[in-house]
């Protein structure tokens, strides 16, 4: 067994690997791009950093295992691209984490990973390294089948723009996986939209669409409204123009959304307009000793 930092002429290699790890429910982890080009863009951004920021397990010429960093430097927070583990290969995850945490250690506060129930050799890690679980999460679907579209019609809701940026930040989460700025460039790319709801002339909420897969699936991975405009309709208009989009401009047979499992209030709204949860997925966090000489 060897454990290497990840090279560039590997990437496509490797990106293939995780692929086809990333799809089966007792290897996902959460935060890993959908498709193989999307994970190559992925990984091979880690590979720009002076710090190392991803390794690979081999076995010979076979790849057994990988942990990527996905990090947000502002938040001193990073998110784990794993750690993998190919089938009777679990020990190369400590091996993988021995390497991976020397720099998370030097430069986060706080390293995240996430995924299914099902992934036994993950959980089994997080246990082992005192990881404590912080948040629980389900995974909604609607199909196009199912879904009733409204004939009500809302010129409140409003395409947003980087030059919105002021008042979008204003209403998104701190802790969110995006940042304000990355929503906005991603939203920018074909088959991703932001829209917001006017009222008098304020953002008083938005909602965020993004692609998975063309012609097949996307996510809404985020609708907003300000608290003084909560329980008036903003909420489930913006949805309903999402999924209107979704499935009769872009043509996708399915939209998923994720919800807190103590937010009944959201999850209850999303059943009404058909979803029905297709999986849970458990994210934890670990603490480490802040950093003396962070730099980026």
């Amino acid at each position: 067994m060897e454990i290497r930092e990840l090279e560039v002429k590997e990437l496509h290699t490797v990106a293939n690997w995780l692929f086809h790890m990333n799809e089966q429910d007792d290897h996902y982890v959460a935060w890993m791009a959908s498709d193989p080009n999307e994970i190559f863009e992925q990984i091979w951004t880690l590979t720009q950093f002076k710090e190392p920021l991803a390794y690979v397990g081999w076995e010979g010429e076979e790849i057994i295992g990988f942990l990527g960093i996905l990090p947000f430097f502002e938040q001193k927070l990073c998110r784990l691209l794993g750690p993998f583990a190919s089938k009777g290969h679990e020990k190369v995850i400590d091996r993988l984490w021995d390497k991976a945490s020397l720099t998370a250690q030097l430069h986060f506060d706080v390293v995240k990973v996430a995924c299914f129930a099902s992934n036994e050799p993950l959980i089994s890690f997080v246990e082992r390294h005192e990881f404590e679980l912080y948040n629980i999460e389900r995974t909604l679907a609607v199909h196009k089948s199912v879904y009733e579209a409204s004939d009500e019609k809302h010129q409140s809701i409003v395409d947003i723009h980087m030059e919105d940026y002021g008042s979008l930040d204003k209403l998104h989460p701190s802790a969110a996986y995006y940042t304000t700025n990355e929503m906005l460039n991603f939203s920018q790319e074909d088959g991703n939209h932001i829209w917001g709801y006017l009222q008098n002339g304020d953002l008083a909420g938005y909602i965020y669409l993004e692609t998975i897969i063309p012609d097949l699936e996307g996510e809404i991975c985020f609708v907003n409204v300000s608290p003084s405009h909560r329980s008036s309709g903003i909420g489930s208009a913006l949805i309903h123009h999402a999924l209107q989009y979704a499935f009769y401009a872009l043509d996708l047979d399915v939209v998923t959304i994720s919800v807190r499992t103590q937010n009944q209030q959201a999850e209850e709204l999303y059943k009404q307009f058909g979803f029905r949860t297709i999986n849970t997925i458990h994210a934890y966090q670990k603490t480490t000793k802040p950093a003396t000489n962070y730099y980026h």
